[in-house]
């Protein structure tokens, strides 16, 4: 066979091969989605992620097996690699993986849970603490503030005492003068009529 024709027929072959590779990567994603329950937006940037980075490492194979240049028969080779290894692999190794880590990582969910039980017991404890707290100092500044309150009234009553006073000292003021006019009124009115 022709060298030329050998080389590509290799190139096809590692594109087939990294066909094949892209989805088992993709199917460990899988495993972790089957292992941990995943929210949709998280789903997606996984998605997004994880093409980008295929991406990246089918440019950098590309460019170091065929000199950068895309050619019709390697992306066509790549495909094919994925669908073979979708159709022939895929489920069974995603199954088997996830039951093998589910049946190795049951000996440590009891674990897990006396764990977590543990570890929501002391945060329930610590809310319950800081709760305490919170009302304690709820009612440490509500007598500081009624301290404030009762002194700000007593000093408002003693200004109003005092204001007082001093209302009831020059009303006094006017009757006594009132008095000794009166007096003096009497005193002179008794002299003329005498």
């Amino acid at each position: 066979m022709n060298k030329d024709i050998i080389i590509e027929l290799m190139f096809f072959l590692i594109s087939i091969l990294w066909g094949a590779i892209i989805l088992l990567a993709y199917d460990c994603l899988r495993i972790l989605r089957r292992l941990i329950k995943h929210k949709t937006l998280l789903i997606g940037i996984e998605d997004l992620v994880f093409w980008v980075v295929a991406s990246i490492f089918i440019f950098s194979m590309i460019y170091r097996e065929n000199d950068g240049i895309i050619r019709g028969f390697s992306i066509m080779g790549m495909a094919l690699g994925m669908v073979a290894y979708y159709y022939i692999f895929s489920d069974l190794i995603v199954k088997l993986v996830t039951k093998l880590i589910q049946c190795l990582l049951k000996p440590f969910g009891f674990i897990l849970k006396r764990i977590k039980k543990i570890g929501s017991c002391f945060i329930n404890y610590v809310l319950i603490r800081l709760k305490k707290l919170l009302k304690w100092v709820k009612i440490a500044l509500n007598i500081r503030v009624q301290k404030k309150k009762a002194k700000r009234d007593k000093k408002k009553r003693a200004r109003h005492e005092r204001k007082r006073a001093r209302v009831e000292a020059k009303k006094q003021d006017k009757e006594e003068m009132k008095a000794k006019a009166n007096a003096k009124k009497t005193v002179v009115l008794e002299k003329i009529e005498m």
